[in-house]
């Protein structure tokens, strides 16, 4: 198999495989219960207000970025 075909296949594959993606993710959908959203919303209100766990390192110090 010549070399360029491998070179070139990712032009080809990375669309088709966006186009496939995007057709999925586009689908349409069967109505949501509004229960369930409700559900969904308040678990993502929970998480938000969960307690942040301390940091693993407490006496480390942020390293200073370098400006390249």
């Amino acid at each position: 198999m010549p070399s360029w075909i491998l070179w070139l296949s990712p032009v080809v594959v990375a669309p088709l495989l966006a186009v496939v993606w995007i057709s999925w993710a586009s689908r349409p959908r069967g109505p949501v219960q509004a229960l369930e959203t409700v559900q969904e919303y308040d678990r993502f209100r929970a998480a938000l207000t969960s307690p942040v766990p301390p940091a693993r390192h407490a006496g480390a110090k942020a390293r200073p970025r370098s400006r390249a």
